[in-house]
């Protein structure tokens, strides 16, 4: 077992000093930032969801799985969801990028389960979109197989599980600024899908790009709002302590 990671650490390690190198090597559009005086930023999004483009990903350096949970596991928004995945990224099945798993249905109702599922396949990136209670669990044995360290990035979006949980076990997760820290979930506090969906593709498409972990740093709401597109972000305080988050982060009501 130990074995087997140690071989696929250093594959994707030589892939992403490949991908470092060749990306200097091709012209891209780099997205302006402007930092704002509240101790936000604003970017211009890399894709808008109505431009989807159907683009050829493949699973040869791992795959990307894609959780959606509760608040977001209705029959419309997951055939929708999957349909636009498989469109822009393909599906692993079919040698595509995208893993999808619906729960409770594709877990027989055991979150647990998404650790085998991670351990069976070659992961290069976790989505979560509305992560159940105890997701947290799971992917805390698996960091703790890696030593605290696994070669993949964890990106939650609007969670029903644990806040502290989530910031433990995630490179970043994202809410709503009147979500954040409350039960997720009524109808009222919903997205609308077109938006959700944007934020679904355009963090799945993040975390098959980043050729490194994301570390908890200053820079980390860069690579936020970049996938936040034209919604500013800015870091989670939780209103009791007072503390700002590391890694949590909200989207703002007002979009400029």
């Amino acid at each position: 077992m130990k074995l087997k990671k140690k071989i696929v650490l250093m594959g994707k390690l030589l892939f992403f000093a490949f991908a470092i190198i060749f990306s200097g090597c091709k012209e891209k559009n780099v997205p302006s930032i402007k930092i704002a005086s509240d101790d936000s930023i604003e970017i211009q999004p890399r894709e808008s969801f109505s431009e989807l483009k159907e683009n050829f990903w493949t699973s040869e350096n791992g795959i990307v799985c894609v959780l959606i949970g509760y608040g977001f596991n209705d029959n419309d928004f997951v055939k929708k969801a999957i349909n636009s995945l498989e469109k822009k990224f393909g599906l692993a099945e079919n040698g595509g990028l995208v893993l999808p798993l619906v729960f409770p249905d594709d877990l027989h109702g055991r979150i647990s389960s998404l650790r085998d599922v991670i351990e069976k396949n070659n992961v290069h990136g976790i989505v979560l979109l509305g992560a159940p209670e105890n997701t947290h669990s799971p992917l805390a044995r698996i960091k703790e197989e890696w030593n605290g360290n696994p070669p993949f990035n964890v990106f939650s979006i609007f969670p029903q599980d644990d806040v502290l949980g989530q910031e433990f076990t995630c490179n970043f997760v994202i809410d709503h600024e009147y979500t954040a820290g409350i039960q997720f979930g009524d109808t009222e506090n919903k997205n609308e899908d077109d938006e959700t969906l944007a934020l679904l593709i355009s963090s799945v498409e993040y975390a098959a790009e980043l050729p490194f972990v994301l570390p908890q740093d200053s820079e980390l709401y860069y690579h936020v709002q970049a996938v936040a597109g034209k919604r500013k972000v800015a870091r989670y305080v939780d209103s009791e302590t007072g503390i700002q988050s590391r890694n949590h982060f909200i989207i703002l009501n007002s979009a400029e």
